[in-house]
């Protein structure tokens, strides 16, 4: 039985977000790259309040490791995303469930995005703080496609006699 056309827009809408969030790792890496000098500087003052002694080569190092990680783990995230997508089409609860916190999450995050975009720094971060709107409007649209009633009797698991899929 095929899912109905509510769980199938709210499936595209999580792909929406998941590429949107890799849009957003890029755009984050490019303005850590690009304002390195200022990151290392950050991070420098860090150390210094800490008592720890670090050669600028070594800080400039950690910085460039941190934003090669950050996109290492952003795109496995990714990837675990388009995974999960995959099961709410397939019909399981527990995709249902996990994606509707993640997505009240990033709901509450595009909110306090909005609040913020007059406090950023750069292009970057207002481009990130945009993607972060897009993201939550996305993912509050794929929550509330996934609760209508005819996609709620998708994801009550099969039986006897159950009205889901079968």
């Amino acid at each position: 039985m095929n899912p109905p056309a509510d769980v199938v827009t709210a499936r595209q809408l999580w792909w929406g977000v998941i590429g949107l969030g890799l849009v957003q790792l890029f755009v984050s890496l490019a303005d850590t790259l690009l304002n390195r000098e200022r990151f290392t500087a950050e991070f420098r003052e860090r150390m210094q309040t800490a008592d720890q002694q670090f050669a600028p080569a070594t800080i400039d190092l950690l910085v460039t490791v941190g934003a090669v990680l950050g996109v290492v783990f952003g795109a496995l995230i990714a990837a675990l995303g388009v995974l999960v997508a995959h099961q709410l089409g397939k019909g399981k609860l527990w995709a249902r469930t996990l994606l509707t916190f993640v997505g009240i999450w990033l709901v509450i995050m595009g909110v306090a995005a909005l609040f913020s975009i007059g406090v950023v720094e750069s292009a970057g971060q207002v481009l990130s703080g945009a993607v972060s709107i897009l993201q939550a409007v996305l993912a509050g649209g794929a929550i509330y496609l996934c609760q209508r009633p005819e996609a709620a009797k998708w994801f009550i698991p099969p039986g006897p006699g159950a009205p889901g899929r079968s």
